[in-house]
């Protein structure tokens, strides 16, 4: 059964649904891809057991009569490499792949289709519908606040907290946290959920920005549909933390200074930080902020000096992780920062309101105890 199909079409589904691919895995299926046949369609599927990929392209020819299952990897390496417009493919019943151009054949060995994850069940879904370049904003700013740690589970994805006027994004990993309001029109239920960062990572390649989408929920998955791109993920069936109890209200102290030269003499220092610590250090007086580090292990230094305001009759000293410091730097789009203080000890909050009022940015900092 041989037919025909338009070789960058197929690159670019080889090259979406390699993406949640495991690199590593007891499960030599999950190396695969799924390819399964309708009368004018190949249906591509990729899955890491967590988070799935449904591509769908056009072909012509002969309909394959059974699936396949072939590793992906080998699959997309000769693919990028053919430069004809058209790639020839056929299946034989020996589960093989044979690829055809005008120079050379290539032949893949599959591997038992039926062993490949069937596809998530949705049953009794309810959908959310978002505009993407609101859903994008709440991604960016809130993924480099979740946790990597397996054991918390919650704290590897993302709260949504959605009804039909506002949605909330927070994401944390116990050092920092990041809190979005957007204020919304639709006709959304109130809903919370937590999806998993690497849903959120894969729709900014996915899906386009200033366009709309609709997710449909139900009791274990979510599932995202875009032109001929179908997405699914588990859902983290977890109790995310009670975040709003840790954000403090009563920070009184107020530093204020440019954010562009704060963060180039931050970039500067933090050269001669400790490596695994991160660690820099602010003396904040009424009108200077001293941006200090010294790591002892290769006994270097770094201090620069900013003009500021700073609201408080008392000097403050505090140290925190400079490239949380510069995340955080970078999701704020005001020009003069402000960071509200308390203590030493004591978390640091940087917020900022959108000039239309119906965006809210929060972002919590731990402070690293410093030894001196």
């Amino acid at each position: 059964m041989s037919f025909k199909i338009k070789t960058n079409e197929l690159l670019g589904a080889l090259q979406k649904t390699i993406r949640v691919v495991p690199t590593r895995s007891t499960l030599p299926i999950l190396g695969c891809a799924l390819f399964e046949f309708n009368d004018s369609e190949m249906v591509i599927k990729a899955t890491n057991l967590e988070t799935s990929i449904i591509e769908r392209i056009s072909f012509s020819g002969e309909k394959p009569q059974n699936p396949i299952a072939i590793p992906i990897n080998r699959f997309l390496e000769i693919i990028s490499n053919i430069t004809e417009k058209e790639t020839n493919l056929s299946v034989n019943n020996k589960g093989q792949l044979n690829i055809e151009t005008e120079t050379g054949s290539y032949l893949i060995m599959g591997q038992d289709y039926s062993e490949f994850p069937s596809d998530p069940i949705m049953n009794e879904t309810q959908s959310i519908y978002l505009d993407t370049a609101s859903l994008f904003e709440i991604i960016d700013f809130t993924k480099n606040s979740t946790s990597k740690d397996e054991l918390k589970p919650a704290l590897q994805g993302v709260l949504f907290k959605i009804d039909s006027s506002r949605i909330i994004g927070v994401a944390t990993d116990g050092h920092r946290l990041s809190r979005i309001i957007k204020e919304i029109e639709n006709n959304n239920q109130e809903k919370e959920i937590i999806i998993p960062t690497k849903f959120l990572s894969l729709l900014t390649g996915f899906v386009e920005k200033n366009d709309s989408v609709e997710i449909e929920i139900s009791k274990n998955h979510l599932s995202l549909s875009y032109k001929k791109t179908t997405i699914y993920s588990r859902i983290i069936q977890d109790t995310y933390p009670d975040y709003e109890k840790v954000i403090p209200i009563d920070n009184d102290k107020t530093l204020v200074t440019n954010k562009s030269k704060l963060s180039s003499a931050i970039k500067r220092v933090s050269i001669f930080s400790n490596r695994s610590t991160k660690q820099i250090t602010f003396n904040i007086t009424n009108k200077k902020l001293t941006i200090s580090t010294e790591d002892s292990e290769s006994a270097a230094k770094g201090k620069e000096d900013l003009d500021c305001d700073f609201n408080s009759t008392e000097d403050l000293k505090i140290g925190f992780n400079s490239t949380f410091l510069l995340e955080a730097l970078g999701n704020i789009q005001n020009e003069n920062i402000g960071m509200f203080l308390s203590g030493p000890l004591s978390a640091a909050v940087v917020a900022e309101k959108s000039k239309d009022k119906k965006t809210d940015k929060l972002i919590l900092l731990m402070p690293i105890r410093l030894n001196d």
